[in-house]
């Protein structure tokens, strides 16, 4: 009995040596730097908001030594792919490169000022990132509910973040985006890499026309994707330019942890259960599932559909050149799906426009004024 005393005994002092840091998570230092992705939020059975946070910190250290080294071994690797090394010494590269050799902080707790009140993060894992969700009673606010970190006083940087709130009912678009809505050729790895690193993003023929036309109808927007994480900063301000804004459902990459395994197995599965979760939140919402003939959309699309008939309006797959568009295929796929649910498309035009949009008038704006009064926030156009 002493014995097992003195041990628990040594374990507690052990633990109280520990620094308050290592135990309750350090806070945000000023080489450090956070991304808050942008979220949405849903009305819980209580009538309260569930808001989504998704967080990321990191430290850039652009000009260090490893840094430095792991740009030219990285440069080395693309060159198997024709890349040249004026590409690899290019700003473009440098730019979309550098927040895939960022070092990811640990143990980091953020205090954020969200709708008036402080909110105290989990800690950040092993690779930055840290999610967790916040109750809201009501949002006095617009459709977008806005917060930031709290930064020291000598701290003036700011981080904020955004999180769109989204009524009960209403019609939403899940959309793929390689090669979707941005011209990527994931099909062929020596464009796809020309794509991804060394040329200027390009938007789909037709695709942000057609966005728009959903969002003047009042459509919500949840972009899906294979692509990791540290992809989104050097997407952001394409999307921001072409496509109306909305959430992001990318995949975590770290090469010294099982995301880097599992990030070239299939993505097939990580997307199904993306999707099962949106719609899931969204259980009285319309859905319509935008993809491409590329990789495996269709199947993605046509179980979801199996699983939620009653939610999905229209299955949407842009035609994709050297992709399998057979009919032995899509018929195959979409044996459960009413014809009358999905098609595949080249380009939206005037046709494609009446055809593929809101079936029903979605929420007035009278009842929408009426619902947003009830919980307690302003309504306004969302952007």
């Amino acid at each position: 009995m002493k014995k097992f005393s003195r041990v628990l005994r040594l374990i507690f002092l052990g633990v109280a040596g520990l620094p308050s840091w290592f135990l309750y998570g350090s806070p945000l230092k000023l080489d450090e730097e956070v991304i808050l992705f942008p979220t949405s939020a849903n009305l819980n059975n209580e009538g309260k908001w569930e808001v989504p946070v998704h967080a990321w910190v990191f430290e850039l250290e652009e000009n260090s030594i490893s840094r430095k080294l792991g740009h030219e071994a990285i440069g080395e690797i693309l060159e198997c792919f024709d890349v040249t090394e004026e590409q690899t010494n290019s700003e473009t590269f440098r730019q979309r490169l550098k927040w895939f050799l960022v070092d990811n902080e640990r143990n980091k707790r953020l205090t954020l000022s969200l709708n008036k009140q402080k909110h105290i993060t989990p800690r950040t894992s092993a690779n930055g990132h840290v999610d967790f969700t916040v109750t809201l009673k009501n949002a006095s606010t617009n459709s977008w509910l806005n917060y930031a970190v709290e930064t020291p006083a000598n701290d003036p940087r700011i981080f904020s973040g955004e999180s769109q709130l989204i009524l009960p009912t209403g019609l939403s678009v899940i959309s793929d985006i390689d090669d979707t809505i941005k011209v990527s050729e994931v099909l062929d790895k020596e464009a796809l890499i020309q794509n991804i690193f060394f040329k200027k993003y390009v938007a789909t023929a037709g695709m942000p026309e057609y966005f728009k036309h959903l969002s003047k109808q009042g459509a919500f927007f949840h972009y899906v994707s294979a692509s990791p994480w540290q992809l989104y900063p050097s997407l952001k301000p394409f999307m921001d330019q072409h496509y109306p804004k909305g959430t992001f459902s990318l995949r975590h990459f770290r090469i010294t942890d099982s995301s880097f395994i599992k990030f070239f197995l299939s993505s097939q599965d990580y997307k199904i259960k993306t999707i099962r979760n949106i719609i899931r939140r969204y259980p009285q919402h319309q859905f319509i599932l935008v993809g491409d003939s590329g990789e495996k959309d269709p199947e993605i699309y046509a179980q979801i559909y199996v699983e939620f008939p009653d939610n999905i309006q229209n299955i949407l797959i842009r035609k994709v050149s050297d992709s399998d568009l057979s009919d032995d295929r899509m018929s195959n796929i979409f044996n459960r799906v009413p014809k009358e649910k999905w098609r595949l498309f080249d380009k939206p035009d005037e046709t494609f426009l009446k055809s593929a949009g809101v079936k029903e008038p979605l929420i007035n704006s009278w009842t929408k004024q009426v619902v947003f009064k009830i919980f307690g926030f302003k309504a306004s156009n969302r952007a």
